[in-house]
């Protein structure tokens, strides 16, 4: 009998769980559309589309809605900041009994993201104040209502964004930047109620991009692992494609202050000169490899942001460095005015000539070192040298990063006490250098950088030639040793 009553409960159970998911199988959630769009406007100010199917998936249990399409109506409201290949939640069935709500995992699909900064300074996501008032409102009246009828807790067990594309252009500044094919894993979240907003949330997570572009350079194969905890987010395993070569790092993302606030350590290894002399001059003017290190941090904010609180260094060492097409010795031997050729001609008469003349063959540089120091809105170039077989030459000054000027940049050809035999000033801006130099000698510059730099304005002023004494100041007492 016993047995009977039993069965008969199990049988009744089984056929009520069958039962409602057959009705919920056969209701048409797509009938609620224009409810859902009208609560979330009323909610965030946004217009929100759903042009896709509003589905329910039973294994596992969950919801999925596709095409979504989120746009500002006081920002170009025909055009959609946002777009959403598919919306999916999947929902643990026990807790609900116990009145609590555990998501198996949320899964964003195919997000574009275009974000963009007008000359006055506002994103196209922005809302008018009025707007985000009415939304707040909104949200205190909603906040309200889960407390009066104690909404349970809702535990997230993973998010992931597959495919994402995000494309940030700003009119006032002009810079572009996207980032194509974002994969981006976050498991293991915690949420610890006795902290606060950012700092009680706990999770790790493995991102994933193909490509980011910034003007013309490109990273890509960017992989890194993320562990947060206390709104300080560290980055493991950092690995990107650059100029051809893979840089591997580290970082950190501190989340605490009003902007985030990154740090970063890289090493570079093998780093193709080739490469890098293609991105930075359009030209394989290079050809070797390089190794080094850098240690960044910034504020991530606007562009300004960047620039203002970067601070770190950047070192980068290589040998046997080959310049394809001039001979540089030929090149520096002008610039010693004590010297003649064979032809008695001296330095003001081969400057005065095209660089023409020093075409052919490839040139070795026996070491290249380049160390910046930034800090207050400045790069400091701390030990900045070259030699080849015969010569050394230096170059020191700073850079102010903001104005982008050039401030008082010197290059000193040396002698073997690091003494200048010959001194350049360089000042202007980063797109209009000016060369302190004699008339006579403006030609044979113009033609050596005219390619690399653009137009040049010159001060036409002589250029600074030193006979050096046995007790002279050394220009530069860096790492380059002189030549043998």
């Amino acid at each position: 009998m016993f047995q009977k009553i039993l069965l008969s409960v199990v049988l009744f159970f089984a056929l009520s769980i069958v039962s409602f998911f057959l009705i919920i199988k056969v209701i048409d959630f797509n009938e609620y559309k224009p409810k859902i769009q009208k609560i979330m406007k009323d909610s965030t100010g946004y217009e929100i589309i759903i042009r896709g199917d509003i589905s329910l998936s039973l294994s596992p249990v969950g919801v999925s809605i596709s095409d979504i399409e989120i746009s500002n109506p006081s920002y170009h409201g025909e055009t959609p900041f946002a777009k959403l290949g598919n919306f999916d939640v999947a929902l643990e069935i026990a807790p609900l009994f116990k009145k609590e709500i555990k998501i198996r995992h949320i899964a964003l699909d195919n997000l574009n993201l275009l974000i963009e900064r007008t000359k006055e300074g506002k994103f196209n996501f922005e809302m008018p104040e009025m707007k985000k008032a009415e939304a707040k409102k909104t949200i205190d009246v909603n906040n309200s209502i889960e407390k009066e009828s104690h909404f349970p807790t809702i535990d997230v067990k993973k998010i992931r964004f597959s495919d994402a594309n995000i494309n940030y252009s700003d009119e006032l500044s002009g810079n572009k930047i996207s980032l194509e094919k974002i994969n981006f894993n976050i498991s293991d979240i915690q949420f610890d109620a006795t902290k606060s907003k950012l700092q009680a949330l706990l999770f790790k997570a493995e991102l994933g991009i193909d490509k980011i572009k910034y003007s013309k350079y490109v990273a890509s194969n960017v992989a890194m692992t993320l562990d947060m905890k206390d709104a300080l987010a560290t980055i493991e395993s950092l690995k990107y494609t650059i100029f051809d070569s893979q840089i591997i790092g580290s970082g950190k993302v501190d989340l605490n202050g009003k902007l985030p606030r990154i740090s970063i350590k890289h090493k570079m290894t093998d780093l193709k000169l080739t490469s890098l002399s293609r991105e930075l001059w359009g030209s394989e003017l290079l050809e070797g490899f390089a190794n080094g290190d850098l240690k960044l941090a910034f504020s991530l904010g606007n562009i300004l942001d960047i620039k203002s609180t970067l601070s770190g260094f950047i070192q980068l060492f290589a040998e046997g460095v080959v310049v394809k097409g001039y001979d540089v010795d030929k090149i520096l031997s002008t610039f010693d005015a004590n010297k003649k050729d064979v032809n008695g001609t001296n330095v003001i008469t081969l400057l005065s000539s095209s660089l023409d003349s020093f075409k052919g063959g490839n040139s070795v540089l026996k070491q290249v070192n380049t160390k910046v120091d930034i800090g207050y809105s400045e790069v400091q170039l701390s030990d900045v040298a070259l030699s080849t077989g015969k010569n050394r030459v230096a170059i020191k000054g700073a850079l102010q990063i903001i104005d982008e000027k050039i401030l008082d940049v010197k290059i000193g050809l040396l002698d073997a006490q690091g003494c200048s035999t010959f001194e350049q000033t360089f000042i202007g801006t980063f797109t209009k250098p000016m060369i302190k130099m004699d008339e006579k000698a403006i030609n044979a510059i113009v033609n050596a950088v005219a390619s690399h730099l653009g137009k040049i304005k010159v001060i036409k002023t002589p250029p600074i030639v030193i006979t050096p004494a046995e007790n002279c100041t050394p220009f530069y007492e860096g790492s380059i040793k002189h030549p043998q």
